[in-house]
């Protein structure tokens, strides 16, 4: 459920070019599963802090992923401008399995750009394990960005854990939740000392196609883009 994680926690997977990947990698000799994405949301939330100003973001994707494991692809938002831009544009590629115990793992790379602007592109580095327990399907993470000038020359790191539980009583209802830490150059929007806190409560209900999400979306920074927050979307994937 990559798109819903995206949603939710503002968790964008990771970036490299797939045409070097399918030349350099037998591994991919085979043709692709190709998915695609895309949604509407009353606010492009990302780990907790608005990133389109507070209003509506249109979004989208398209993944390209092998038997083998790996996989690239595209994600993009509507954004407040950052420089000249008013797109986020996100590149990534990375790997993903599963243990013989049904643990699953995935480590990649991301680039963020923002096309139409100079020197504010930057990379980060990725890597999850899921296991579902019962009902409910688990997730813990990291994603930590080196340093980097575009960046000011520090790096970030963000620790994160989601859940996922399809709530019986109504067909195609889905509980989500989840909590992440942040430290570093976009740890503190208030200019506090503390690291960022961000929480995520909601439920998607896929009907006619469609994933129809209700989400609240709170943070621990006292800044107008990070604080609580009722999140409206619709999506579809294909």
């Amino acid at each position: 459920m990559r798109m819903l994680s995206k949603f939710v926690l503002g968790v964008k997977l990771a970036s490299v070019s797939a045409g070097a990947l399918a030349v350099s990698s037998p591994a991919l000799a085979s043709a692709p599963t190709v998915e695609g994405n895309v949604s509407i949301v009353s606010d492009y939330r990302f780990r907790g802090v608005s990133l389109s100003d507070e209003t509506i973001a249109l979004q989208g994707g398209l993944d390209a992923g092998w038997e083998s494991g790996f996989y690239v692809g595209t994600w993009g938002s509507s954004i407040e401008p950052v420089g000249n831009s008013e797109l986020e544009l996100d590149l990534y590629a990375g790997f993903s399995s599963e243990t013989a115990s049904g643990i699953g793992y995935d480590i990649g790379v991301l680039v963020y750009t923002y096309p139409g602007a100079s020197d504010t592109e930057y990379l980060e580095i990725y890597g999850s394990l899921s296991k579902t327990l019962g009902p409910i399907a688990h997730s813990v993470g990291v994603a930590w960005a080196p340093e980097q000038d575009n960046i000011g020359g520090d790096d970030n790191l963000y620790l994160y854990y989601s859940g996922e539980a399809p709530l019986g009583g109504v067909e195609g209802l889905t509980a989500v939740f989840g909590v992440g830490w942040e430290s570093g150059v976009f740890g503190d929007p208030d200019g506090d000392g503390d690291d960022k806190v961000d929480f995520t409560l909601g439920l998607v209900l896929s009907r006619l196609g469609l994933d129809f999400g209700l989400t609240y979306v709170d943070t621990t920074e006292d800044t107008p883009g990070s604080d609580s927050q009722l999140v409206l979307s619709v999506g579809r994937a294909f």
